[in-house]
């Protein structure tokens, strides 16, 4: 009875993890990527962070804390320290799908 028990929770988890990363479109966000991200986090998450200005890296970083953060950002939840308040003020325009889409791309970018 246990067994079945764990095995159902343990099943429930990754049907629920799986459905996260699924509903994000990776291909428009690359295009959300591409024209607003890819100058402080690189095209593909790879950031190049000098001592000056550390930018964290976004590439193979799980969906669902992505996604977290960037809500948190967006609603000034997490304190934003990047160069003009940039990542709340891109953020909290775009639409919680929009948001998604980063976060499915990122997540399945390869970190190098």
């Amino acid at each position: 009875m246990a067994l079945r028990i764990a095995s159902t929770l343990t099943l429930s988890f990754f049907a629920t993890a799986s459905a996260v990363l699924a509903e994000g479109d990776p291909e428009h966000g690359r295009d959300l990527a591409r024209t607003n991200c890819a100058r402080c986090h690189g095209v593909d998450g790879n950031a190049r962070s000098t001592s000056f200005q550390p930018v964290p890296m976004l590439a193979g970083q799980p969906a669902v804390y992505l996604l977290e953060q960037m809500r948190n950002y967006a609603s000034g939840k997490r304190e934003d320290t990047s160069k003009g308040s940039a990542m709340t003020n891109f953020l909290r325009d775009l639409t919680d799908q929009d948001l998604e889409d980063l976060a499915a791309y990122y997540a399945g970018q390869a970190r190098y």
